[in-house]
């Protein structure tokens, strides 16, 4: 898998999940808002997912892929945690969740299309 359609794959699962949390904590009343969410979720993964990727690529001979993944799957979720917990004024907490659930799923929906291609 080429690093662009593990990008596409990402913003095809974590934008719309970033979305439905916002729009279950009622973040966004407008479609101006919806624009800014969707902005703000589009960002948070187009700012971590190069470095990611490029980490994970350096990593390899050094670390084993559970590793690797859990660490730096840490350090996104904190990353976009810390912007979507200031941005949209969550706290930590909810903001760390709504990474994490949006990570979690692009990873493994990513996994299970990486095994498919």
């Amino acid at each position: 898998m080429t690093q662009f359609i593990a990008l596409l794959i990402s913003l095809a699962i974590e934008v719309p999940i970033i979305l439905l949390l916002t729009h279950a904590t009622k973040r966004f009343s407008d479609f101006v808002e919806f624009l800014a969410m969707f902005a703000l979720a589009c960002g948070a993964t187009l700012l971590t997912h190069p470095p990611a990727w490029t980490s994970n690529q350096i990593m390899i001979p050094y670390l084993l892929f559970p590793v690797r993944i859990i660490l730096i799957e840490a350090i996104i979720i904190l990353i976009e945690g810390f912007l979507y917990s200031e941005v949209l004024d969550l706290g930590w907490r909810k903001g760390l969740f709504f990474s994490l659930v949006a990570n979690i799923a692009s990873f493994c929906i990513g996994i299970i299309i990486y095994h498919f291609l």
